[in-house]
């Protein structure tokens, strides 16, 4: 019995040694952002800032981006999972690893990450060209509720498909989804009018609202944007919906050692009271929102909850 105990000891501290060795050695080398997506859109470009401001204050390794697209993010969300957790694999985690799972057959789900921070939250809005028929959010709701709006998504199952299928169950109002995968494409197609509205995170169109190609009718958030004022919140627009928001932040994979999430929540906290991470990130469309570790695994385990519910009561999932 005796040896039994000593043995159990013997492992305790050695095991308690090699963490505290890795925490003292962590990071030794880079740490790889996994970006799901094409470089340029709004993970893409978050990234970038994050990972800009992060190596003015690392030592013995930086952020660097690893671009893996495909699958609406299920290529690169995978191959995040996979990899060794030893805190040099980190997902740049959107909405889209949440939902993901529910919606398609992936050797993934979101339980297989362990949630690190956030950093920014981006709230959903209802978007017109500039030259809509539709001037407020009152215009457009009341023709919706006559017949189907043509509405530009990103694509079927995603955030923006849901925040809209939410809209009409709880509002009584039409949209007719076209899924357009490249913002670009979407841009184009409202400013043309080729559609009639378009359901995008804040931070895509921001600059575009800003140089008047296009108008916010509505923002998913509990207040107005101070950018801009005349864009009332869902609520206000009589929409009913729960705040419908992108959000992005870290996440690990599943096994990662305490301390590699403890330094780098730590890490996006430091960065995320960076004056000049700030402004560059305002300045961009996307709000600085911070949440640790815990704080962000209650958002994702809210966001996913409202969405199981959305895709299981439309049937989104694939066969």
């Amino acid at each position: 019995m005796r040896v039994t105990w000593l043995s159990k000891g013997l492992l305790i501290g050695l095991t308690l040694a090699a963490a505290s060795a890795f925490a003292a050695d962590y990071p030794s080398k880079d740490i790889h952002i996994i970006v799901p997506f094409k470089p340029g859109g709004g993970v893409d470009t978050t990234a970038r800032i994050l990972a800009e401001y992060g190596n003015k204050s690392m030592s013995g390794g930086k952020l660097t981006i690893e671009n893996r697209a495909g699958g609406d993010g299920v290529v690169g969300q995978t191959f995040a999972a996979k990899a060794k957790p030893d805190g040099y694999t980190v997902l740049a985690a959107t909405s889209s690893f949440v939902t993901n799972p529910m919606l398609k057959k992936t050797e993934f789900q979101a339980e297989d990450f362990r949630p690190v921070a956030m950093f920014n939250m981006d709230p959903e809005i209802i978007a017109v060209g500039a030259n809509s028929p539709f001037k407020t959010i009152a215009d457009l709701v009341a023709e919706a509720r006559k017949r189907p709006i043509a509405t530009a998504i990103a694509g079927i199952g995603t955030s923006h498909h849901m925040a809209g299928l939410a809209i009409e169950d709880a509002s009584g109002i039409q949209f007719n989804y076209i899924p357009t995968k490249d913002f670009g494409s979407q841009l184009q197609a409202v400013m043309g009018g080729h559609v009639e509205m378009a359901l995008w995170p804040l931070g895509e169109a921001k600059k575009h609202a800003d140089a008047g190609s296009i108008r916010i009718l509505a923002v998913a958030d509990t207040k107005r944007l101070p950018a801009f004022p005349d864009a009332p919140t869902w609520t206000e627009a009589g929409l009913n919906v729960k705040m419908w928001t992108t959000f992005r932040g870290w996440a690990v994979p599943k096994g990662t050692p305490d301390a590699a999430v403890a330094y780098l929540s730590d890490l996006l906290g430091k960065i995320s009271r960076d004056p000049g991470y700030k402004a560059q990130m305002e300045e961009y469309g996307y709000p600085v929102v911070y949440a640790d570790a815990q704080a962000f695994g209650e958002i994702v385990a809210d966001y996913a909850a409202l969405s199981r519910q959305v895709i299981t009561k439309h049937g989104l999932i694939e066969k």
